[in-house]
C-alpha cells in the first residue's frame, strides 16, 4: 500500500454520509445514482473501466451492470472501503500499479486533490476520462492551467445541484456554492461540447440522499439506457 502524502485515512462513520457538519473525512461524498446514469446517456463507456476513488461503490456498482463494460477495477485510499487497491490516486506512482484501462470514471475528492487525480487518470486511460467535478474546475488555477489548455474537456455536462450534506447546524440539506458538472476527456473527440441538463430531464433525479431511489431502480435505468429505451430530451 502506498503511504498517503496528501490524504490521510480517518475512521469512517456511516452517520457522516447523512448528518455531517463541516467537511467529511477524506472529502468523501457519495455520488447520487443519477450522476452515473446521466453520464451513460451521453457517453457510452466501454471496455475496461477504472474507478480510482470508489468510496462505497455508487459509480462502480452501476458500471458493473452496464453491458459495454468488460471489467471494472476499483481503488480507494481509505482501507476501510471495499476496493481492489488502496493507493493514493494523487500520486503518479500509484497509477503504475493499477491495471490498464480504456476509461477512468470517478467522482474524486475536490479542493487540491482533484487536479492531480485527473491528470494521472488522463495519462492512464487509453480512451478517456469521465469525472464529476465542481464546475469551477474549468478555472485555470496553477494546479491545472497547463493541463486544461493542452487537454480541454471534449464534453461538459452541467448538472443541477445535489445536496451532499446538511448545513452546519445539521438541520437542513445544503448545496455547495457551485454545482457539479460531468467532465469528459475523450481522446478520440475532435471538438468540444457543453450540455445543460435540467433536473426535469434527468431520469431518476433526486435532490438529497434521503430521497434516493433504490439500487434496483438505478440498475433498471442503466439497463434501459443500454437497450436504447431511454433517449435524451
Amino acid at each position: 500500500m502506498t503511504i498517503a502524502q496528501l490524504l490521510t485515512p480517518q475512521p469512517y462513520s456511516p452517520k457522516s454520509t447523512v448528518e455531517a457538519v463541516g467537511r467529511h473525512p477524506l472529502n468523501f461524498y457519495e455520488s447520487p445514482s443519477w450522476f452515473t446514469t446521466e453520464l451513460l446517456q451521453h457517453v457510452k463507456l466501454s471496455g475496461v473501466i477504472g474507478e480510482p476513488c470508489v468510496g462505497h461503490g455508487a459509480i462502480a456498482s452501476l458500471l458493473n451492470v452496464w453491458p459495454h463494460a468488460e471489467h471494472i477495477w476499483t481503488n480507494d485510499i481509505d482501507p476501510n472501503k471495499q476496493a481492489h487497491f488502496h493507493y493514493d490516486a494523487t500520486l503518479a506512482g500509484s497509477w503504475e500499479k493499477f491495471p490498464e484501462c480504456d476509461w477512468i470514471c470517478t467522482n474524486p475528492p475536490y479542493a487540491e486533490f482533484a487536479a492531480p487525480i485527473i491528470k494521472n487518470a488522463y495519462q492512464k486511460a487509453r480512451i478517456g476520462v469521465a469525472a464529476f467535478l465542481l464546475t469551477s474546475f474549468l478555472e485555470p488555477c496553477d494546479d491545472r492551467a497547463d493541463f486544461l489548455q493542452q487537454h480541454p474537456p471534449s464534453l461538459v455536462l452541467i448538472l443541477p445541484r445535489f445536496c451532499f450534506r446538511k448545513d452546519k447546524k445539521g438541520k437542513r440539506w445544503a448545496t455547495d456554492n457551485i454545482t457539479i458538472s460531468c467532465f469528459v476527456w475523450d481522446k478520440r473527440a475532435t471538438g468540444q461540447q457543453i450540455i445543460i441538463r435540467p433536473k426535469s430531464q434527468i431520469v431518476g433525479f433526486y435532490k438529497n440522499p434521503e430521497q434516493a431511489i433504490s439500487q434496483e431502480q438505478a440498475e433498471k435505468i442503466v439497463q434501459a439506457i443500454a437497450k436504447g429505451e431511454l433517449c435524451n430530451n
